[in-house]
């Protein structure tokens, strides 16, 4: 099965952009042994070979291009979740009270609340009101 979703040229791209400068790399590093009589030549295609193989291996372990968020509503109601699930969890270790506790109960539960009207609804998320 093949992946349909915008994002999938990037993935596509962020895979195999490593092999393919590997390859690149390494076919004019082993070209410069073969058609290069030229010693300064034969340097500047080694060094240029191997630039592009560590390019390669870089981005690969760094994309650029990686950015395919779609669902940023509900990515930042996960991460105000999160938030709570922190703040719950500080209170009951350091023994906060029960009030407080239940405060951060309820919010959770809202904000589970806003996490299933959110799913699926692409955009951006609203903004906060002060």
């Amino acid at each position: 099965m093949s992946d349909k979703s915008p994002g999938s040229f990037r993935r596509k791209f962020n895979r195999y952009i490593s092999l393919v400068a590997s390859i690149i790399g390494m076919f004019i590093i082993m070209s410069s042994f073969l058609f290069t009589g030229d010693l300064l030549a034969w340097y500047g295609a080694v060094i240029l070979g191997l630039v592009i193989v560590l390019v390669g291996f870089w981005y690969g372990a760094n994309p650029i291009l990686t950015s395919e968020r779609r669902y940023l509503a509900l990515r930042s109601e996960v991460d105000g979740f999160i938030g709570l699930v922190r703040r719950l969890n500080t209170l009951a270790v350091t023994g906060g009270s029960s009030e407080e506790f239940q405060q951060v109960k309820a919010a959770m539960l809202k904000s589970v609340e806003r996490m299933a009207e959110l799913a699926g609804k692409e955009g951006k998320p609203p903004t906060p009101s002060a």
